[in-house]
């Protein structure tokens, strides 16, 4: 192409324009050999595109498409399996606990939390009322007008809310206590119907474990899908090519072992660097955990007598909205908000009690670093307050991240680590690592597996992977990134690639 038009450029250079006669000649041609470059340049893009669609994958994996739908239904489920109660499966703790933080948000916000609360309680079979919110006058005007609108965004509503405000400003904390005593008076109703579930699930975690490694050995080994991450920029088809792996391959593993067993090696140390990667990332949240276990003889026994307490303060209310017609409303109206300013300090205590006793009655000394997570994992609220002892400036967003990464990480199936490392285990993660590795004539350093330094070594293991699937598979390195060219030739020219 670039010839072509040097020549044309040299035939222009020779061609007279020394008269009007002769620009016009002049013209006339510049004219023609620009439609013909333009028309040579329509035909060589025309044989990029075609050639381009004969070399790139396009059919998607069927067995990939179908292990990875399998996977999201699965995991869609998995929090049955947690080592919680109804009230943290139904998540009614995350609503709850939303609510209870109402001066961190606007009213509607607020309402949308009430409204999710009451369709919680609606799912397992119990659809409540307005006359089962009695903790005190204004909890009954402003739930009446909530049932009756149906509309947390309504005018109404928000009216009726700045009415009732100034005389009652701990509103919403006394809906949020309301609906902790709704959850306690029907948890008979969410065992039955979250033990149903689970029946339902039928979730059988060998087989999860197995589709799930079948699933990510597919999908990092899928040519078209590293295909794909070529194109579209992932990663840089130039540092794939065999010389340059060759070279990395070389600092991984020693040279008397077969290429078949050097494949092997560099694929487990890829688990064992996704794996440690994890680790680091929850290592702070771990040892929070671990600290609260060596307090375990002292936690065994919390919530029982609180649970009493509470009881005695919601006996208290039930009995004086019983009374009402006996008791003037100012009097009726101090004894629930008495009991319930006791029931505030006492649910907090509970919550926290709670969770320090499920952790000194689940675990014990041969426990694992995998059960830790796990029960983290069930109690995301407790979670969230440890991600904010940690880190005290960590954002909403930086918390939703967090809890889905533990639950990737709980669920990854090549873990090995966490699910052998128990609680009391004063061993170095580190040296545990560096000596299995040098067993396997990988070499492999401490600094590597420093914070700052574990990106690196992951990918350049993730390269030399790369580099085996695409030397295994039916498509040559030379044609990946001969499509990797032509894409940018033809987005260049605004050519539509289907």
């Amino acid at each position: 192409m670039n010839k072509r038009i040097d020549h044309y450029k040299e035939l222009l250079q020779i061609l007279p324009r020394n008269n009007v006669k002769n620009s016009r000649e002049y013209m006339k041609k510049a004219v023609l050999m620009k439609e013909a470059v333009e028309a040579y340049k329509k035909e060589l893009v025309n044989s990029i595109k075609k050639r381009y669609t004969s070399i790139v994958i396009t059919a998607e994996n069927e067995e990939l498409k179908s292990l990875g739908n399998y996977l999201e239904d699965i995991k869609s489920k998995l929090y049955l399996l947690g080592k919680n109660d109804s009230y943290e499966k139904s998540s009614l703790d995350e609503t709850l606990y939303n609510l209870k933080k109402f001066y961190n948000d606007d009213l509607v916000n607020v309402n949308k939390n009430i409204d999710t609360a009451l369709t919680k309680f609606m799912v397992v079979g119990v659809n409540l009322t307005e006359k089962d919110f009695n903790y005190g006058t204004e909890v009954e005007e402003y739930m009446k007008v909530f049932f009756q609108e149906k509309n947390p965004e309504s005018n109404n509503l928000k009216e009726t809310f700045d009415k009732i405000y100034w005389k009652c400003p701990n509103l919403i904390e006394k809906i949020y206590l309301n609906f902790r005593y709704l959850f306690f008076k029907n948890k008979k109703i969410f065992e039955k119907y979250y033990d149903k579930k689970i029946k339902e699930a039928n979730l059988n975690v060998t087989l999860i474990n197995d589709n799930y490694k079948k699933y990510l050995d597919l999908n990092e080994s899928d040519i078209k899908t590293i295909q794909d991450k070529f194109l579209n920029n992932i990663l840089d088809v130039k540092e794939y090519d065999d010389s340059k792996i060759s070279k990395l391959k070389e600092t991984l593993v020693t040279k008397n072992l077969t290429e078949d067993e050097q494949n092997e090696n560099i694929l487990k140390l890829s688990h064992t660097l996704h794996e440690y990667k994890n680790y680091i990332i929850f290592k702070d949240v771990i040892e929070e955990i671990k600290k609260l276990y060596a307090e375990k003889n002292n936690n065994k026994n919390l919530t029982k007598g609180i649970l009493k307490k509470i009881s005695k303060c919601e006996k208290k209310i039930k009995k004086a909205n019983r009374t009402f017609l006996k008791l003037k409303e100012e009097k009726k109206n101090n004894i629930i908000a008495n009991n319930i300013k006791e029931l505030k300090e006492l649910y907090n205590e509970y919550d926290d009690a709670k969770f320090k006793e499920k952790i000194a009655t689940e675990l014990n000394d041969n426990s694992t670093l995998l059960d830790i997570l796990n029960i983290l994992n069930s109690y995301k609220i407790n979670f969230q307050k440890i991600l904010k002892t940690i880190n005290p400036e960590i954002s909403n967003n930086e918390i939703i991240s967090e809890e889905n990464k533990l639950q990737d990480f709980i669920i990854y199936p090549y873990n090995s680590l966490i699910n052998n490392v128990t609680i009391n285990d004063q061993r170095e993660i580190t040296t545990i690592i560096l000596d299995k590795y040098k067993l396997m004539n990988v070499n492999l350093t401490l600094e590597q597996l420093e914070d700052v330094n574990i990106d690196n070594i992951i990918s350049t293991v993730n390269k030399v992977l790369v580099n085996t699937y695409i030397n295994k598979s039916n498509i040559k390195y030379s044609d990946l990134n001969n499509a990797c060219d032509m894409k940018k030739i033809l987005e260049k020219e605004n050519i539509k690639i289907e």
